[in-house]
Protein backbone atom coordinates (compact mmCIF):
# COMPACT_ATOMS: atom_id res chain seq x y z
CA UNK A 1 0.00 0.00 0.00
CA UNK A 2 1.18 3.54 -0.80
CA UNK A 3 2.50 5.13 2.39
CA UNK A 4 1.18 8.49 1.21
CA UNK A 5 -2.06 7.81 -0.66
CA UNK A 6 -3.18 10.58 -2.98
CA UNK A 7 -6.54 11.91 -4.13
CA UNK A 8 -6.09 9.80 -7.28
CA UNK A 9 -5.61 6.65 -5.17
CA UNK A 10 -8.87 7.36 -3.33
CA UNK A 11 -10.69 7.99 -6.61
CA UNK A 12 -9.40 4.71 -8.07
CA UNK A 13 -10.33 2.72 -4.93
CA UNK A 14 -13.83 4.21 -4.85
CA UNK A 15 -14.37 3.92 -8.62
CA UNK A 16 -15.15 7.63 -9.01
CA UNK A 17 -13.49 10.70 -10.48
CA UNK A 18 -10.96 12.87 -8.67
CA UNK A 19 -13.46 15.75 -8.88
CA UNK A 20 -16.03 13.66 -7.01
CA UNK A 21 -13.55 12.83 -4.26
CA UNK A 22 -12.68 16.52 -4.01
CA UNK A 23 -16.36 17.44 -3.66
CA UNK A 24 -16.79 14.93 -0.85
CA UNK A 25 -13.64 16.10 0.97
CA UNK A 26 -14.70 19.75 0.71
CA UNK A 27 -18.22 19.03 1.96
CA UNK A 28 -19.96 20.40 -1.13
CA UNK A 29 -23.65 19.65 -0.67
CA UNK A 30 -25.99 18.52 -3.39
CA UNK A 31 -23.21 17.48 -5.78
CA UNK A 32 -22.66 13.91 -4.57
CA UNK A 33 -25.18 11.19 -3.76
CA UNK A 34 -25.16 9.59 -0.30
CA UNK A 35 -24.17 6.26 -1.87
CA UNK A 36 -21.17 7.77 -3.65
CA UNK A 37 -20.21 9.73 -0.57
CA UNK A 38 -20.18 6.50 1.47
CA UNK A 39 -17.93 4.81 -1.12
CA UNK A 40 -15.46 7.69 -1.03
CA UNK A 41 -15.42 7.81 2.78
CA UNK A 42 -14.81 4.05 2.92
CA UNK A 43 -11.88 4.40 0.51
CA UNK A 44 -10.43 7.29 2.53
CA UNK A 45 -10.60 5.19 5.69
CA UNK A 46 -9.20 2.07 4.06
CA UNK A 47 -6.23 3.87 2.50
CA UNK A 48 -5.60 6.11 5.49
CA UNK A 49 -5.73 9.15 3.24
CA UNK A 50 -4.93 12.53 4.85
CA UNK A 51 -5.77 15.74 2.95
CA UNK A 52 -2.74 17.81 1.97
CA UNK A 53 -3.69 20.87 3.98
CA UNK A 54 -0.68 22.88 2.82
CA UNK A 55 -1.46 22.25 -0.86
CA UNK A 56 -5.08 23.20 -0.28
CA UNK A 57 -3.94 26.44 1.36
CA UNK A 58 -1.70 27.30 -1.60
CA UNK A 59 -4.57 26.71 -4.02
CA UNK A 60 -7.17 28.66 -2.08
CA UNK A 61 -4.82 31.31 -0.71
CA UNK A 62 -6.35 30.66 2.70
CA UNK A 63 -4.99 28.95 5.83
CA UNK A 64 -6.77 26.41 8.00
CA UNK A 65 -6.58 28.78 10.99
CA UNK A 66 -9.53 30.41 12.74
CA UNK A 67 -8.63 33.44 14.86
CA UNK A 68 -10.65 33.99 18.04
CA UNK A 69 -10.24 37.55 19.39
CA UNK A 70 -11.55 37.84 22.95
CA UNK A 71 -11.89 41.14 24.86
CA UNK A 72 -10.50 40.04 28.24
CA UNK A 73 -9.49 37.05 30.36
CA UNK A 74 -13.00 36.14 31.47
CA UNK A 75 -13.24 32.31 31.79
CA UNK A 76 -16.57 32.59 29.96
CA UNK A 77 -14.61 33.01 26.71
CA UNK A 78 -12.58 29.88 27.51
CA UNK A 79 -15.84 27.93 27.59
CA UNK A 80 -16.81 29.46 24.24
CA UNK A 81 -13.38 28.45 22.92
CA UNK A 82 -14.03 24.82 23.91
CA UNK A 83 -17.18 24.66 21.79
CA UNK A 84 -15.57 26.55 18.91
CA UNK A 85 -12.52 24.28 18.87
CA UNK A 86 -14.58 21.08 19.00
CA UNK A 87 -16.46 21.87 15.78
CA UNK A 88 -13.50 23.45 14.01
CA UNK A 89 -11.28 20.41 14.60
CA UNK A 90 -13.96 18.20 13.08
CA UNK A 91 -13.58 20.29 9.92
CA UNK A 92 -9.74 20.30 9.96
CA UNK A 93 -9.55 23.88 11.25
CA UNK A 94 -7.24 24.99 14.06
CA UNK A 95 -8.17 27.79 16.46
CA UNK A 96 -5.82 30.43 17.83
CA UNK A 97 -6.99 32.79 20.57
CA UNK A 98 -5.74 36.22 21.62
CA UNK A 99 -7.06 39.04 23.81
CA UNK A 100 -7.66 42.65 22.80
CA UNK A 101 -8.01 43.64 26.49
CA UNK A 102 -10.95 45.89 25.55
CA UNK A 103 -8.69 48.09 23.37
CA UNK A 104 -10.31 49.05 20.08
CA UNK A 105 -6.92 49.94 18.59
CA UNK A 106 -5.45 46.56 19.50
CA UNK A 107 -8.57 44.76 18.27
CA UNK A 108 -8.38 46.45 14.86
CA UNK A 109 -4.64 45.80 14.60
CA UNK A 110 -5.29 42.11 15.28
CA UNK A 111 -8.01 41.96 12.62
CA UNK A 112 -5.62 43.61 10.13
CA UNK A 113 -2.92 41.08 11.02
CA UNK A 114 -5.15 38.01 10.67
CA UNK A 115 -6.70 39.20 7.41
CA UNK A 116 -3.20 39.71 5.96
CA UNK A 117 -2.28 36.21 7.12
CA UNK A 118 -5.34 34.92 5.24
CA UNK A 119 -6.87 33.05 8.15
CA UNK A 120 -9.91 30.97 7.31
CA UNK A 121 -12.18 33.12 9.49
CA UNK A 122 -12.24 35.48 12.47
CA UNK A 123 -14.48 34.99 15.50
CA UNK A 124 -14.69 38.28 17.34
CA UNK A 125 -16.08 39.43 20.69
CA UNK A 126 -15.98 43.13 19.79
CA UNK A 127 -14.98 45.86 22.25
CA UNK A 128 -17.72 48.16 20.95
CA UNK A 129 -21.08 47.95 19.19
CA UNK A 130 -19.69 50.31 16.57
CA UNK A 131 -17.15 48.75 14.22
CA UNK A 132 -16.56 50.01 10.70
CA UNK A 133 -15.44 47.13 8.51
CA UNK A 134 -12.58 48.00 6.18
CA UNK A 135 -13.02 46.82 2.59
CA UNK A 136 -10.06 44.45 2.91
CA UNK A 137 -11.65 42.82 5.98
CA UNK A 138 -14.68 41.82 3.95
CA UNK A 139 -12.65 39.15 2.15
CA UNK A 140 -12.47 37.12 5.39
CA UNK A 141 -15.53 35.59 7.06
CA UNK A 142 -16.15 37.36 10.39
CA UNK A 143 -18.57 36.14 13.06
CA UNK A 144 -19.17 38.02 16.30
CA UNK A 145 -19.86 36.03 19.45
CA UNK A 146 -21.46 37.15 22.73
CA UNK A 147 -21.69 40.72 21.40
CA UNK A 148 -23.10 42.27 18.22
CA UNK A 149 -22.02 45.20 16.06
CA UNK A 150 -23.99 47.65 13.93
CA UNK A 151 -22.54 46.41 10.64
CA UNK A 152 -24.92 43.46 10.32
CA UNK A 153 -22.18 40.82 10.63
CA UNK A 154 -23.30 37.28 11.49
CA UNK A 155 -23.46 36.84 15.25
CA UNK A 156 -24.05 34.25 17.97
CA UNK A 157 -25.47 35.72 21.16
CA UNK A 158 -27.85 35.06 24.02
CA UNK A 159 -30.99 37.05 24.75
CA UNK A 160 -29.29 39.50 27.09
CA UNK A 161 -32.40 41.57 27.70
CA UNK A 162 -34.13 38.42 28.93
CA UNK A 163 -31.10 37.61 31.11
CA UNK A 164 -31.12 41.00 32.81
CA UNK A 165 -34.88 40.87 33.28
CA UNK A 166 -34.80 37.31 34.66
CA UNK A 167 -32.28 38.10 37.40
CA UNK A 168 -33.93 41.36 38.44
CA UNK A 169 -37.47 40.00 38.39
CA UNK A 170 -36.44 37.10 40.63
CA UNK A 171 -35.06 39.47 43.26
CA UNK A 172 -38.13 41.72 43.03
CA UNK A 173 -40.38 38.72 43.64
CA UNK A 174 -38.34 38.00 46.78
CA UNK A 175 -39.35 41.43 48.05
CA UNK A 176 -36.22 43.41 47.18
CA UNK A 177 -36.86 46.91 45.89
CA UNK A 178 -33.37 48.37 46.27
CA UNK A 179 -31.34 46.39 43.74
CA UNK A 180 -27.89 47.52 42.59
CA UNK A 181 -26.41 46.36 39.28
CA UNK A 182 -22.80 46.09 38.10
CA UNK A 183 -22.51 46.56 34.35
CA UNK A 184 -19.53 46.25 32.00
CA UNK A 185 -18.42 48.51 29.15
CA UNK A 186 -21.37 50.83 28.32
CA UNK A 187 -20.51 50.69 24.61
CA UNK A 188 -21.13 46.96 24.07
CA UNK A 189 -24.43 45.29 23.23
CA UNK A 190 -24.42 42.88 26.18
CA UNK A 191 -24.26 45.79 28.62
CA UNK A 192 -27.03 47.85 27.04
CA UNK A 193 -29.32 44.83 26.67
CA UNK A 194 -28.80 43.57 30.23
CA UNK A 195 -29.37 47.10 31.49
CA UNK A 196 -32.61 47.27 29.47
CA UNK A 197 -33.82 44.00 31.03
CA UNK A 198 -33.01 45.29 34.53
CA UNK A 199 -34.91 48.53 33.91
CA UNK A 200 -37.88 46.71 32.36
CA UNK A 201 -38.26 44.47 35.43
CA UNK A 202 -38.25 47.49 37.74
CA UNK A 203 -40.82 49.26 35.55
CA UNK A 204 -43.04 46.17 35.56
CA UNK A 205 -43.04 46.32 39.36
CA UNK A 206 -43.85 50.08 39.32
CA UNK A 207 -40.40 51.00 40.64
CA UNK A 208 -38.23 53.86 39.45
CA UNK A 209 -34.72 53.23 38.09
CA UNK A 210 -32.18 54.67 40.54
CA UNK A 211 -29.00 55.52 38.63
CA UNK A 212 -27.17 55.71 41.98
CA UNK A 213 -27.41 51.92 42.08
CA UNK A 214 -26.11 51.44 38.53
CA UNK A 215 -22.35 51.18 37.87
CA UNK A 216 -20.44 50.78 34.58
CA UNK A 217 -16.88 49.46 34.41
CA UNK A 218 -14.01 51.32 32.81
CA UNK A 219 -14.40 50.76 29.06
CA UNK A 220 -10.70 50.83 28.15
CA UNK A 221 -8.53 48.78 30.46
CA UNK A 222 -9.91 45.24 30.22
CA UNK A 223 -9.72 42.43 32.78
CA UNK A 224 -8.27 44.13 35.86
CA UNK A 225 -10.38 47.26 35.32
CA UNK A 226 -13.59 45.26 35.43
CA UNK A 227 -12.63 43.43 38.62
CA UNK A 228 -11.60 46.73 40.20
CA UNK A 229 -14.83 48.40 39.03
CA UNK A 230 -16.97 45.68 40.60
CA UNK A 231 -15.02 45.92 43.85
CA UNK A 232 -15.12 49.72 44.14
CA UNK A 233 -18.80 50.15 43.27
CA UNK A 234 -19.88 47.34 45.63
CA UNK A 235 -17.79 48.75 48.49
CA UNK A 236 -19.24 52.21 47.93
CA UNK A 237 -22.84 50.93 47.93
CA UNK A 238 -22.40 48.83 51.05
CA UNK A 239 -21.07 51.76 53.07
CA UNK A 240 -24.11 53.96 52.33
CA UNK A 241 -26.50 54.77 55.17
CA UNK A 242 -29.16 52.88 53.18
CA UNK A 243 -27.32 50.22 51.15
CA UNK A 244 -29.07 48.07 48.53
CA UNK A 245 -30.59 44.83 49.78
CA UNK A 246 -29.61 42.97 46.60
CA UNK A 247 -26.94 43.15 43.91
CA UNK A 248 -26.54 41.76 40.38
CA UNK A 249 -23.09 41.39 38.76
CA UNK A 250 -23.57 41.05 35.02
CA UNK A 251 -20.36 39.21 34.20
CA UNK A 252 -17.79 36.95 35.85
CA UNK A 253 -15.12 39.62 36.36
CA UNK A 254 -17.52 42.08 37.98
CA UNK A 255 -18.73 39.21 40.18
CA UNK A 256 -15.15 38.58 41.39
CA UNK A 257 -14.82 42.25 42.30
CA UNK A 258 -18.10 42.21 44.24
CA UNK A 259 -17.05 39.12 46.17
CA UNK A 260 -13.78 40.80 47.14
CA UNK A 261 -15.76 43.73 48.59
CA UNK A 262 -18.15 41.40 50.46
CA UNK A 263 -15.18 39.63 52.03
CA UNK A 264 -13.38 42.82 53.00
CA UNK A 265 -16.49 44.30 54.63
CA UNK A 266 -17.53 40.98 56.19
CA UNK A 267 -20.89 41.09 54.41
CA UNK A 268 -22.74 37.76 54.56
CA UNK A 269 -24.21 36.76 51.19
CA UNK A 270 -27.78 35.51 51.48
CA UNK A 271 -28.09 37.17 54.89
CA UNK A 272 -26.83 40.75 54.68
CA UNK A 273 -27.34 40.95 50.93
CA UNK A 274 -28.87 38.83 48.17
CA UNK A 275 -26.52 38.31 45.23
CA UNK A 276 -26.80 37.11 41.62
CA UNK A 277 -23.83 36.67 39.29
CA UNK A 278 -23.39 35.68 35.66
CA UNK A 279 -21.86 32.52 34.18
CA UNK A 280 -21.62 29.18 35.87
CA UNK A 281 -18.52 27.41 37.14
CA UNK A 282 -17.83 24.61 39.60
CA UNK A 283 -16.79 27.03 42.32
CA UNK A 284 -20.17 28.84 42.13
CA UNK A 285 -21.79 25.70 43.46
CA UNK A 286 -19.23 24.90 46.16
CA UNK A 287 -18.84 28.50 47.34
CA UNK A 288 -20.57 29.05 50.67
CA UNK A 289 -23.31 29.96 50.17
CA UNK A 290 -23.70 28.61 46.62
CA UNK A 291 -24.17 31.52 44.22
CA UNK A 292 -27.27 32.09 42.10
CA UNK A 293 -26.15 32.83 38.54
CA UNK A 294 -27.49 33.51 35.08
CA UNK A 295 -26.13 30.56 33.10
CA UNK A 296 -25.11 31.21 29.52
CA UNK A 297 -24.67 28.25 27.12
CA UNK A 298 -21.05 29.15 26.45
CA UNK A 299 -20.02 25.90 24.77
CA UNK A 300 -23.03 26.09 22.48
CA UNK A 301 -22.16 29.69 21.57
CA UNK A 302 -18.77 28.46 20.38
CA UNK A 303 -20.24 25.52 18.48
CA UNK A 304 -22.75 27.77 16.71
CA UNK A 305 -20.02 30.26 15.78
CA UNK A 306 -17.98 27.45 14.22
CA UNK A 307 -21.01 26.19 12.31
CA UNK A 308 -21.59 29.67 10.87
CA UNK A 309 -17.96 29.70 9.71
CA UNK A 310 -18.43 26.35 7.94
CA UNK A 311 -21.58 27.62 6.24
CA UNK A 312 -19.87 30.83 5.11
CA UNK A 313 -16.93 28.82 3.74
CA UNK A 314 -19.49 26.84 1.73
CA UNK A 315 -20.91 30.13 0.41
CA UNK A 316 -24.19 29.72 2.22
CA UNK A 317 -26.14 32.85 3.27
CA UNK A 318 -24.87 34.52 6.46
CA UNK A 319 -27.21 34.10 9.42
CA UNK A 320 -27.28 34.92 13.13
CA UNK A 321 -28.23 32.85 16.19
CA UNK A 322 -29.71 33.90 19.54
CA UNK A 323 -29.78 31.44 22.43
CA UNK A 324 -31.55 31.55 25.80
CA UNK A 325 -30.11 31.77 29.31
CA UNK A 326 -31.12 29.97 32.50
CA UNK A 327 -31.30 31.30 36.08
CA UNK A 328 -29.64 28.74 38.35
CA UNK A 329 -31.19 29.46 41.76
CA UNK A 330 -29.03 28.75 44.81
CA UNK A 331 -28.57 29.94 48.39
CA UNK A 332 -27.14 33.42 47.72
CA UNK A 333 -30.63 34.94 47.48
CA UNK A 334 -33.28 35.15 50.21
CA UNK A 335 -36.58 36.91 50.79
CA UNK A 336 -36.06 40.41 52.08
CA UNK A 337 -37.91 39.81 55.35
CA UNK A 338 -35.71 36.76 56.01
CA UNK A 339 -32.50 38.77 55.93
Amino acid sequence: MNNNPTLHDVAQAAGVSVATVSNVMNGKKGQVSEKTKAKVEAAVKSLGYQPNTYARQLKSGQSNLVAFIVPDQNPFFTDILNGLTKVCLAHHLQVIVISSEESEQRQNELIDLFVKQRVNAIVLAPVSSHLTLKDEWKTTPIVTVDRTIDEGVSSVTVNNTEAGFQATDYLLKLGHESIAILLANPNISTTTHRQAGYEQALTNHQLAVDTEFMSFSDDKLGTEAQIRSGYQATKQWLTLSEPPSALIATNYLLMIGALQAFKELDVKIGKDISFIGFDNSHWNEIYSPAITVVEQPANQLGECAAQLIIEMNNHEPATSVELSTHLAIRASCAKKNER
